[in-house]
């Protein structure tokens, strides 16, 4: 089968290197002149690394990534309000992206990424779909996969009804060398009034942060913000956040509003489907994003190999609309929760943060691992 990917971010090279792996001709279509990933962190859960189960690609991120054993939250005055213990003997690994992207890139042929190719829109029948783009002559495939990320040109093309809707809140993020956090397996995050603080463990003493902040759209305020003044923004925060942000270097520090979509009803439209952020981009609360987008790569090359062609893009669809709408909502909820700025309010949270078992804190993702594979 001749199939088509657009986008070659994380979900678009996972679905390349396993259909590769099955014989398929692909040919991959990233509109930037390179593939590269800003510098910041991301996490991959066992409910992504089990489904890989034995593919060596499974073992490069294994090897690459810093095992994760919890993820406390504490206030903004070091105070413990939740431990969320991970599962024993699972594997739930944090690396820079950029990292990420050059393991699963290299399980890809070179010869089938095509950079400086903008899809600008697709025409299908019955038996193809053609590819059209801004420079290039246009291109007739079996499938087309569109993993182009939130703004998706492909998700326009198809007509697929959504909308992308602001969460309240920007992110600042960077990652640091030679740092000496208390317990490289665990990380940690920090919830005050002004905003949220996390500090996640990479190999190497390196760490990845990040800081969320109530803020208007496009808010001018945060556009100007630096080192300085997160530094002093935060400065009422515990030890670790203020060595951290002592560690950063006064450029590198990145910044996005937060988004997500409202959950379609469908990833399929005829022979194009959708894939990762361009079918379910959720909010960064869960660290399911890369995750899902891998999830999503693994469960159809699963259903294209176990089943005829409309069964295996109708099987994709009924496993993972579901299951990614679920994921977006629980993310969507959690960031609420994190983001409260009213000190009352504040204060009542994190009181029941307290009483909450932390047993019951370690079980809300339970539900990422009874998602099937095909």
């Amino acid at each position: 089968m001749k199939v088509a990917i657009v986008g070659a971010g994380i979900g678009g090279l996972t679905v390349a290197a396993l259909l590769e792996e099955q014989g398929h001709e692909v040919k991959i279509f990233e509109k930037n002149n390179s593939i590269s990933e800003v510098s910041a962190g991301i996490g991959i859960g066992d409910n992504v690394l089990k489904k890989l189960g034995n593919h060596d690609l499974q073992k490069g991120i294994k090897n690459a990534g810093q095992n994760l054993t919890a993820m406390n939250v504490y206030d903004e005055r070091g105070r413990e309000l939740v431990s969320a213990k991970l599962k024993n003997n699972t594997l739930n690994v944090t690396l820079a992206r950029q990292t990420l992207i050059d393991i699963i890139q290299s399980y890809v042929k070179s010869s089938s990424i095509y950079t400086n190719h903008l899809v600008t829109g697709l025409e299908q029948t019955n038996s193809k779909v053609t590819v059209h783009f801004s420079a290039q002559e246009s291109e007739a495939f079996d499938l087309c996969i569109g993993a182009d990320g939130i703004h998706s040109n492909v998700r326009e093309a198809v007509g697929a009804s959504t909308k992308l809707i602001y969460q309240g809140y920007t992110c600042f993020r960077g990652i640091v060398d030679d740092v000496n956090l208390k317990d490289e397996h665990v990380a940690n995050e920090y919830w005050g009034a002004k905003g949220r603080v996390g500090v996640v463990p990479l190999l190497n003493n390196q760490a990845y942060w990040f800081i969320t902040v109530p803020a208007k759209e496009r808010d001018p305020k945060y556009q100007t913000f630096g080192k300085p003044h997160l530094q002093a923004y935060f400065n009422h925060f515990p030890n670790e956040v203020r060595q951290i942000l002592d560690k950063q270097s006064e450029t590198g520090i990145l910044l996005n509003d937060i988004y997500d979509m409202k959950p379609l009803r469908t990833f399929v439209y005829g022979r194009t489907i959708l894939l990762g952020d361009a079918a379910h981009a959720t909010t960064p609360n869960m660290g399911q994003g890369a995750g899902q987008a891998m999830e999503d790569a693994i469960v159809l090359v699963n259903c294209l190999e176990a089943y005829d062609f409309d069964k295996a893009l109708e099987r994709y669809d009924k496993l993972r609309v579901k299951h990614t709408a679920k994921v977006i909502k629980r993310s969507r909820k959690i960031g609420k929760v994190a983001q409260k700025r009213n000190k009352l309010i504040v204060n009542v949270r994190n009181s029941i943060m307290k009483m909450m078992p932390n047993a019951y804190a370690s079980s809300q993702a339970t539900f990422l691992y009874k998602s099937k594979e095909k």
